[in-house]
């Protein structure tokens, strides 16, 4: 008989047993986890780095310079049969190639040109009626990339007022607000009645035609002084250097605001209301012609008046004065100005291609340049066109090999820029609640070689340590750099322009509205960055020296700022990276500690320039203090939680990425800058009185412009209380976007 005991160990053993079988089972199904599948496992990592190597090295010089010479061989002014209809069936059938598809999105807008058969011309004309010394109606044809093109339009400015005025001459430099109030205020120069003359560079061209209305004056005439535009020497200029040559003439427009004049605030689609010519902002207060240097020295040396400081006095053999008036023996004479620009309604054209995203579709990585130029725009805009073809291209073919991006790829080609931001403005207008929800980033090339010393680059400051990791990648373009130590386009960058901030980091500037990044940031707050290789800041330049000139020629850019093609290359391929980087990450590159130390830098330079005034009309920056602070600490915890972040648990993923891409557009105010309310982003917007400048806290900024001299002190101090106001909400109200989805319930 078996005993007790031993029946019970027995029945333990048996028990145990079930209970390990039973935990075993348990284990195997909950405590170990099972595969992922293929698509969870496939969306939780980043993309393959060798894919970015691969595309650097797919992006071909010579294919570039092939790019360039076939986007240079006729002018393709906005409007033009060249520019709508050859250039964008060209870009749309290689788009649809390439990538997985493309789109044409036609506008009809206002544009603006001269006319050919009634020249702009400005000329002296005598007491007697009889005009000497008139401008040259075309610019001289130097180099064979010049010749037998019908298209090219005479030098003009879009959008100036037509007429013919007359009036006594004035020289007033480069036609600041400071330089008109200069001559108004310290010089009690009478500018009533009077033709001004200034100098192209430092601000927007309309800015210095709104100055001079806004003083008085009847008419203006805009030339490009060697100072600014031929500064080594005037015996090498263009063809045999790349300097502008006296005849070489900058056109430009004038319109003060973006966008299709006839339509603001919404696109010129076919159900649009257009606004009558009278009633919008399609042309100047006054007419305006640009002319060159060899032609305005015959007026300069005649004019009469006080001598000009040495900080006025340019780079032509001749004394300037202010005027007004002329010296004898043409006392009585007068300075004519004839204009004949006319505004007409033309059809401009968007081309789109896409690649589409693989797990995140409907997330956009949006690349652009626009594709019009005022003649053969072998810089402004060709080069960037160029170089973006190609990169197209080369994403064409990891598209071949079977890769495809996390996140979508958008490349956007623009019609008329050069009248205004146009084309790029009606499309975020017309795509304004996709890309308000969408848009990961906008980068923008305008130019890709302006020179070859070194990169420039302006952005908002979530994009900066993108923008500086990306050109340690790409390999330095020039062979005598590599030599002296600097390999990468970031360490040549880096030697050049270092940050006022940090010295182990180059400088970035503050986007104004030179280009189409514009729409995006002002209209939208879609993180946005504008890069380009330039020349040595040793020179002084206003502009690169051949701006918007009919000698801006394949020829120029081949033989004189890029033989090879490597510079362009560059620029390709850190527009690449850039975008591979955006597209392929998990979590978002954007940096939002970035703006919370960039917060802080502006702030303490108000305080610094402004702290004892403001406190002696009782208005405190505590507030804005203690927001950055509330700013900065959000911003540390949200990147602390990207770090920690499970990356197999997309909603998570998908929450902090969309904290990340929307903290942009939380510096949107629906009620605009005050005054200017087209411009919405209360910390980065165009200068009031330089829209390709950019105003830090604008709002702010207009309000204390010169207000020691505004009569009426009790409004504009309450305006600034204001403002104070509106930067500490808004900057709260960005912070409340990076904290946790609880913190506005207290849960």
């Amino acid at each position: 008989m078996v005993s007790w005991k031993m029946m019970s160990w027995k029945l333990a053993a048996v028990v145990c047993t079930v209970v390990f079988l039973v935990l075993g089972i348990l284990i195997g199904k909950f405590g170990i986890p099972p595969d992922l599948p293929s698509w969870l496992r496939g969306m939780s990592i980043d993309g393959d780095s060798s894919l970015t190597e691969r595309l650097m090295k797919e992006i071909r010089a010579d294919n570039i310079e092939k790019n360039l010479k076939y986007f240079t061989q006729k002018a393709h002014i906005a409007g033009s049969p060249r520019e709508e209809e050859e250039l964008v069936n060209y870009i749309f059938n290689e788009w649809k190639s390439h990538l997985d598809s493309a789109r044409i999105y036609p506008y009809s807008v206002l544009l603006s040109y001269p006319n050919a058969s009634d020249p702009n011309y400005v000329a002296v004309q005598l007491e007697n009626g009889t005009e000497v010394d008139v401008s040259a109606k075309v610019e001289k044809i130097l180099n064979p990339d010049q010749e037998e093109d019908p298209t090219v339009v005479n030098p003009f400015n879009a959008y100036s007022l037509p007429g013919t005025v007359m009036g006594d001459p004035v020289y007033v430099n480069y036609g600041t607000i400071e330089d008109f109030t200069y001559m108004k205020r310290n010089l009690s120069i009478d500018l009533n009645g009077t033709i001004a003359i200034a100098r192209y560079g430092k601000i927007y061209r309309a800015d210095k035609v709104k100055h001079a209305a806004e003083f008085g004056c009847v008419g203006m005439v805009l030339y490009s002084d060697p100072a600014d535009y031929a500064v080594d020497s005037e015996v090498r200029v263009y063809p045999d250097d790349w300097w502008l040559p006296g005849t070489g003439v900058q056109r430009g427009t004038v319109l003060p605001r973006d966008g299709d004049p006839l339509t603001p605030y919404y696109p010129s689609i076919e159900s649009a209301f257009y606004q009558k010519e009278s009633d919008s902002f399609s042309v100047s207060a006054i007419p305006v012609t640009p002319i060159g240097y060899d032609d305005a020295i015959k007026y300069l040396r005649k004019i009469s008046g006080p001598e000009a400081n040495s900080t006025w006095q340019g780079g032509l053999n001749v004394t300037y004065r202010l005027g007004p008036g002329f010296i004898p023996p043409y006392s009585n004479s007068k300075l004519k100005l004839h204009v004949r620009t006319y505004n007409e309604r033309r059809m401009t054209h968007n081309v789109i291609g896409y690649i589409r995203g693989e797990h995140e579709p409907d997330r956009y990585v949006v690349l652009g340049n626009h594709r019009d130029a005022w003649v053969f725009g072998a810089v402004d805009p060709s080069s960037a066109s160029a170089a973006m073809m190609e990169l197209s291209r080369a994403f064409g073919e990891l598209l071949k090999d079977g890769w495809r991006p996390r996140r979508s790829i958008v490349f956007c080609s623009w019609g008329a820029e050069e009248h205004g931001l146009i084309g790029s403005t009606e499309w975020v207008e017309e795509l304004v609640k996709i890309l308000g929800t969408r848009a990961v980033a906008y980068l923008n090339v305008d130019i890709a070689v302006e020179g070859n010393t070194t990169l420039m680059a302006s952005g908002t400051p979530n994009l900066y340590k993108l923008l500086h990791e990306s050109a340690k990648k790409v390999e330095n373009p020039n062979p005598d750099e590599i030599a002296n130590g600097r390999k990468t386009v970031f360490d040549t960058w880096l030697a050049n322009d270092p940050s006022d901030y940090d010295p182990t980091l180059p400088h970035i500037g503050e986007l104004g509205s030179a280009s189409d990044y514009t729409a995006f940031l002002q209209i939208e707050g879609i993180p946005c960055i504008d890069m380009s290789y330039t020349y040595s800041k040793t020179y002084k330049l206003s502009d690169y020296p051949m701006y918007h000139s009919a000698y801006e020629t394949f020829d120029l850019v081949s033989r004189l700022m890029d033989r090879g093609f490597k510079y362009h290359q560059a620029v390709a391929r850190l527009l690449g990276v850039m975008t591979m980087t955006l597209a392929e990450k998990v979590i978002l590159d954007l940096d939002c500690t970035q703006y919370a130390n960039k917060l802080e830098r502006m702030v303490k330079d108000i305080q610094t320039h402004y702290g004892p005034l403001f406190e002696k009309h009782g208005i405190s920056m505590d507030g804005v203090v203690k927001a950055i602070q509330e700013f900065k600490e959000a911003a540390r915890n949200l990147h602390g939680r990207t770090e920690t972040v499970e990356l197999t648990n997309p909603l998570e993923v998908r929450r902090l990425n969309d904290q990340l891409m929307d903290l942009e557009r939380a510096f949107i105010d629906p009620l605009g800058i005050s005054g200017r309310p087209w411009y919405r982003h209360v910390i980065f917007a165009p200068s009031l009185h330089d829209a390709y400048g950019s105003s830090s806290f604008p709002g702010l900024t207009d309000a204390l412009f010169d207000i020691e001299n505004d009569p009426d002190q009790a409004r504009r101090w309450e305006q600034i209380k204001k403002e104070v106001s509106v930067i500490t909400f808004i900057i709260h109200s960005a912070a409340s976007t990076m904290k946790g989805v609880n913190d506005i319930g207290g849960l």
